[in-house]
């Protein structure tokens, strides 16, 4: 079953994944010992020649770390930079002193935490949780003295020109962060 189950899941299984499905994780401990599986971290799993996904991987291992700023762009295709770090978003209060990849942290409040959540495909087709395009739009907006400029127009720009943006929602999200003003003047000024 968990053979199988690596074959499904593009050679990455969890201890999470084998209890849920009644599978005992001493199995898990005999492939590793016997060189089937390898330990990636706690609770997860993968076969020796799997080429290993680190969106995916750091997501399995920090579920409340979402992908934000730069690397929601990368994930979402609207930037051909890949992150030297990934840049994540957590509520005020995580405890990210555990965590060892080196990252960017982004907090906010609980209240602002969960908006635009939504899953996108890794280039390895590994879903993971990002903010939607329109989110990462006010984020940029609302840190735009932290961020290169050149990024932010081309991240902008890219925005624009997407078959799939939503100005409402981005409009709805711009109300809720108190920037409409901001987003109004600056769509503006690209639309011209």
């Amino acid at each position: 079953m968990i053979i199988e189950a690596l074959k499904e899941k593009n050679g990455i299984i969890t201890s999470s994944y084998c209890r849920s499905n009644n599978i005992p994780n001493i199995y898990l401990k005999q492939l590793v010992e016997d060189g089937t599986l390898v330990k990636e971290g706690r609770g997860i799993y993968a076969s020796p020649e799997t080429f290993l996904d680190d969106y995916y991987i750091f997501q399995l291992k920090y579920k409340r770390c979402i992908y934000s700023f730069l690397s929601a762009l990368y994930l979402h295709g609207m930037t051909d930079r890949n992150p030297v770090k990934k840049e994540v978003t957590v509520y005020k209060g995580y405890n990210v002193s555990g965590i060892e990849d080196d990252c960017i942290f982004h907090y906010v409040t609980k209240r602002f935490y969960d908006i635009g959540i939504t899953k996108v495909k890794t280039m390895f087709s590994n879903p993971v949780s990002t903010y939607d395009k329109e989110r990462t739009i006010c984020d940029f907006i609302r840190n735009r003295k932290d961020i290169d400029p050149e990024i932010f127009v081309k991240a902008l720009n890219n925005y624009m020109k997407s078959r799939d943006k939503r100005l409402d929602r981005l409009f709805e999200y711009a109300k809720i962060f108190r920037i409409e003003q901001k987003t109004y003047e600056l769509l503006e000024v690209l639309h011209e």
